[in-house]
């Protein structure tokens, strides 16, 4: 479907009505791309033709914003022409209004800004992919939020609430407050992240880099998770896991939780201990949230990647809700944990699907952008 958006460069000036009153003759529609495929490179050309009586010495040829322009003379002689060719890539679907300027001995108009416009339509490989995204997205919070190294840690902060003698209220209330305080903290990391990842796309060069290596990170990870379900299964010791948080952290977690809700304010512990928790936590479920931005942030559109991101958080927290709905319930945290420890297998092989399915999708949008 096309998308009814103009993307104007910001560093056009603008256009010179009367292109007829130049020595040169150029098309009146300027180079007309017509309807090209967003994010794959497309070439253009036209004739210059000099209608003079005098040679056109051409100094400069200027494309504008991600617009490469090549003359094929830059000294057009009386009653001859030369061929401007235009190539360009459009990132994104929508119509595009962009130039070329060219600076010649012309008295009358030294600088003559030629229009270079077009409809850039989502290929076929981009749509198939970006079907994929919102599915993809919401399984891998999902999958996140059941992430063995990061679900140890609900249940324990979950069971510290438990056991630490509050009413049942004070339990929902606290835990509660715990998980809006994650998804908070985690939206407003995404969306720094997410900003950071955009900034790169002007650094084309660097951030196709950085998304190759963390497309190959990503297989490599999901080897590693699989490696990981195989191990549990002949050892059921979660120590012979490779992909966990490291034991200090978890100590340095738990003293945080310890501390937090010992005293009166439940609610603003709740916040207080989410905001810290999720951020050494994202030592663990970075290694799903860190892909799923440079997804959701090739997405087209200022809201869906808001409203992706906020999909994503909302299934994260999901499982940690449900424990804390768990815990207001029961004071036995090792049955929760004995349930935990059950699952590790499942949940290890889906992370490795999902690790997978991630580093597949950023590649195809790479090599759609290449």
């Amino acid at each position: 479907m096309k998308r009814k958006v103009v993307f104007i460069c910001l560093c056009c000036s603008p256009f010179i009505s009367a292109l007829s009153a130049t020595r040169l003759t150029i098309p009146p529609e300027g180079v007309a791309f017509g309807e090209i495929a967003a994010g794959e490179a497309a070439s253009k050309s036209i004739e210059l033709r000099n209608a003079s009586s005098s040679p056109v010495a051409v100094s400069q040829v200027k494309g504008c914003c991600g617009a490469d322009a090549v003359l094929s003379a830059m000294c057009i002689a009386p009653s001859s022409s030369a061929t401007l060719s235009v190539a360009l890539k459009a990132m994104l679907p929508g119509e595009f209004s962009k130039h070329v300027q060219i600076l010649c001995d012309d008295p009358e108009s030294p600088v003559i800004n030629i229009p270079v416009t077009g409809m850039a339509v989502e290929s076929k490989t981009a749509a198939a992919a970006s079907r994929w995204t919102l599915p993809t997205v919401v399984l891998a919070g999902i999958v996140d939020g059941f992430n063995p190294c990061s679900f140890a840690i609900m249940i324990s902060l979950a069971g510290i609430l438990a056991i630490g003698g509050r009413k049942r209220k004070a339990r929902i209330i606290g835990g509660l407050s715990f998980c809006i305080g994650t998804f908070v903290t985690y939206m407003l990391m995404g969306l720094g992240l997410m900003q950071a990842l955009k900034a790169l796309e002007g650094l084309r060069i660097v951030h196709d880099v950085v998304m190759v290596l963390l497309a190959l990170a990503l297989f490599v990870l999901s080897f590693l998770s699989f490696r990981d379900a195989a191990r549990f299964r002949k050892i059921p010791v979660f120590s012979i896991v490779t992909l966990k948080l490291p034991e200090g952290v978890k100590v340095l977690i738990r003293k945080i939780a310890v501390e937090s809700w010992s005293g009166p304010a439940v609610v603003l512990a709740g916040f207080g201990c989410a905001f810290l928790v999720t951020l050494l936590d994202a030592l663990c479920t970075g290694q799903v949230y860190v892909p799923v931005l440079a997804l959701i942030s090739r997405e087209p559109g200022a809201w869906r990647s808001f409203a992706l991101l906020a999909l994503y958080n909302l299934a994260f927290i999901a499982p940690l809700v449900a424990v804390f709905v768990l815990a207001s319930k029961t004071t036995d945290a090792f049955q929760m944990a004995k349930w935990s420890s059950r699952n590790v297998i499942p949940a290890k092989i889906a992370l490795g699907v999902i690790f997978a399915l991630l580093g597949v999708l950023i590649l195809i949008t790479m090599l759609h952008l290449w």
